[in-house]
């Protein structure tokens, strides 16, 4: 068990930063209103998001750059805490607002990822005993608090689909866009999927944007973090 945690150790760690890092919006801490508390990181709506958590992933994600040979000093410590709380902060508002039209996660969903991930198989087969020591041993959580965050991470992923499925381009506003930003049409059909996906790019930061600045609106949020 212990050669197994070894072995596959950083592919754990470095799975769970992904579950918070991939749920960072195109937001800024500066666009909720701020406060003071001792253990509270944030709240979203009446959900609170503790210092524990917040300094637990932030240390977790520093340990990751110090491993790739990069210091971590002072300035880098606290971009990394505003990075993860507004992740978390994130993540926090779409799986509110998914739980509000119906979305959920089922259980076997979950089994079947971690089940199904290498980094908790040994010569091919899940190891359930191998999977909960690497996850207390490595990153300091129970199965129950890794589920669960898988189970978040997996629900703000499928409401973002269903807010993005509403923003599609139309031929027409690739051309008219392109148009506009070329002055003409000229090696339009070069361009053109490289064009388009930077437009939709664009597309989906400014609809998701949108979407956290009514949802703002409707749901006080607070970040307490100095």
């Amino acid at each position: 068990m212990i050669s197994f945690l070894i072995k596959h150790k950083k592919s754990i760690l470095i799975i769970t930063l992904a579950f918070f890092i991939g749920s960072i919006v195109y937001l800024g801490l500066d666009s909720y209103s701020r406060g003071a508390f001792n253990t509270t990181a944030a709240t979203v709506g009446g959900t609170e998001i503790s210092y524990r958590q917040l300094y637990k992933v932030s240390e977790d994600r520093a340990r990751a750059i110090r491993n790739q040979g990069i210091d971590v000093d002072e300035d880098m410590t606290k971009f990394i805490q505003q990075q993860v709380l507004a992740a978390l902060i994130s993540e926090e508002v779409l799986n509110q607002a998914a739980h509000k039209i119906g979305l959920n996660v089922a259980d076997y969903e979950i089994a079947y990822d971690i089940q199904s991930a290498p980094q908790f198989n040994d010569n091919g087969r899940f190891n359930r005993q191998a999977y909960a020591y690497a996850l207390k041993h490595s990153l300091g959580m129970t199965t129950t608090e890794f589920e669960e965050q898988l189970r978040k991470t997996k629900l703000a992923d499928r409401f973002r689909g269903v807010l993005y499925s509403h923003y599609k381009l139309t031929p027409e506003e690739i051309k008219y866009s392109y148009k506009v930003q070329n002055g003409n049409m000229k090696d339009f059909e070069k361009n053109k999927a490289a064009f388009s996906a930077n437009l939709l790019d664009t597309k989906m930061e400014t609809a998701q944007k949108a979407f956290f600045d009514q949802f703002n609106n409707q749901v006080n949020i607070k970040t307490y973090l100095k």
